[in-house]
């Protein structure tokens, strides 16, 4: 009986990541399953992503590196899918030839009718079934809408994904249940603009009416949700993160310039007060949250000065998680029209300087665990140690002889660095009798 096999290739954001999961649901339901050697797919899937220049060069070699495949007459099918593609694949198909489909972000359906095309004549009806499905994931993705209805002058996520597009409640619901059903824990609710979901429904549900429709979903232990836009958040957002005990007070709000200037040319349509103010109101009601965000250094026409505004912002904020990248000129968008006159080694310098803050703000903020008992969801084992994060995404391990995927721990800090923690699990938080002596005394 001939095995059907797929490669999946995936760059890019958490929607990326969740579209990646759905493409693999729909493979695996065809009769496919997972390779990491690409020679031996019959069905090659690159999701893509050019939101930067960096992520566009390594979509274009890994492109260029499966073409000697496609060319060797073997019989496989390479489908490109993602923000690379545009509105106008005729220029894509002439510049990539050897691929058989370009399919527009989030496109599942599209895959899944194109390897059905595909391999008609090619497999014997029931042949390369019974194939193991990827596992279940103790942590997964949930869109609860598409595209965004932001024109920020740099970014070319809408013209690639297009407007907002919400997803109905009972539709979100229904896929948190049967994600729950195969073994997930933790969901994280996606949108390109997560605090705006609702606005282009009737009815004018918002993101708050979500996290309570998924709050009641038996055998759900958290729940999270990114990214958020500080031109979106509202106060009845904050107040229902602080009410749901199962949301996570674990918030991840791009700020990406703490100088008013430079944020009024990339669009942002707030100032850094304001975004001071929401923070503070973050703060005030989720007081043991973790606030993450998102900067770009090297603007076109960021001074010094306005860098430095940047770094003060960061000290001032201390951001749990600094994402961090050098500006890349997107064509298509408006600030391509702009001179990119911040030259690529003073923007280097500047993102390293944003990284040596944070590592040092971070480090700080870890050392405050030490000693102290949190919450574990476990998600996987590394290196001989078992792997889960806090309510607040801290990344924690620890050693146990007993088996813990997809379990809650109480565990013990005993060392913090700026990225991971290390400690000791004391007792087990889900409810099981497997509990263990010194069980929690903190948070």
């Amino acid at each position: 009986m001939a095995l059907k096999k797929y490669y999946l290739w995936n760059i890019g954001c958490q929607m990326n990541r969740a579209d990646g999961y759905r493409a693999q649901e729909r493979l695996e339901a065809l009769g496919y399953r997972p390779t990491k050697r690409p020679r031996e797919a019959h069905v090659l899937v690159l999701n893509t992503c050019v939101v930067r220049q960096s992520a566009e060069d390594k979509v274009t070699g890994r492109l260029s590196s499966l073409r000697p495949l496609m060319d060797n007459g073997q019989e496989r099918t390479l489908v490109v899918m993602g923000c690379l593609v545009d509105a106008d694949t005729a220029a894509l198909r002439v510049r990539y030839p050897y691929v058989d489909a370009f399919l527009k972000p989030s496109d599942v359906e599209g895959l899944a009718a194109h390897v059905g095309s595909w391999e008609t004549g090619r497999w014997p009806e029931g042949e390369g079934a019974g194939c193991l499905a990827t596992p279940p994931q103790v942590a997964d993705l949930v869109p609860i809408s598409y595209g965004c209805d932001h024109h920020w002058t740099y970014c070319i996520v809408t013209i690639r994904r297009g407007p907002q597009r919400s997803r109905p409640i009972p539709e979100i619901v229904a896929d948190v249940r049967r994600l729950v059903a195969g073994g997930a824990r933790e969901v994280t609710l996606l949108g390109q603009n997560v605090d705006a979901y609702g606005g282009d429904l009737l009815g004018r549900s918002d993101l708050a009416d979500v996290l309570e429709a998924v709050h009641a979903v038996e055998g759900l232990w958290r729940i999270r949700f990114l990214t958020s836009h500080p031109q979106d958040m509202s106060q009845r957002i904050i107040d229902r993160v602080a009410a749901l005990p199962k949301v996570c007070a674990c918030w991840e709000l791009a700020v990406q310039s703490g100088d008013d200037e430079v944020l009024r040319r990339m669009g942002r349509g707030y100032t850094v007060e304001r975004f001071r103010s929401l923070v503070a109101s973050i703060r005030q009601a989720t007081p043991d949250c973790a606030i993450n965000t998102d900067v770009i250094v090297g603007f076109p026409g960021e001074t010094a000065e306005q860098f430095a505004n940047t770094l003060w912002l960061i000290r001032e904020t201390q951001f749990d998680q600094v994402h961090v990248a050098a500006y890349s000129v997107r064509p298509g968008t408006p600030a391509a029209r702009l001179e990119d006159d911040v030259s690529a080694p003073e923007k280097e310098l500047r993102r390293r300087q944003v990284e040596a803050l944070q590592k040092a703000i971070a480090g700080e903020i870890s050392a405050r665990y030490l000693g102290e008992t949190v919450e574990v969801v476990v998600d996987g084992f590394q290196k001989g140690r078992w792997r889960g994060r806090t309510r607040t995404g801290r990344l924690v391990f620890f050693t146990s002889a007993a088996h813990w995927l997809g379990r809650l721990a109480w565990v013990r800090i005993t060392w913090a660095g700026p990225w991971s923690m290390i400690g000791e699990v004391v007792a087990a938080a889900d409810g099981s009798a497997d509990e263990l002596p010194g069980g929690p005394s903190g948070r």
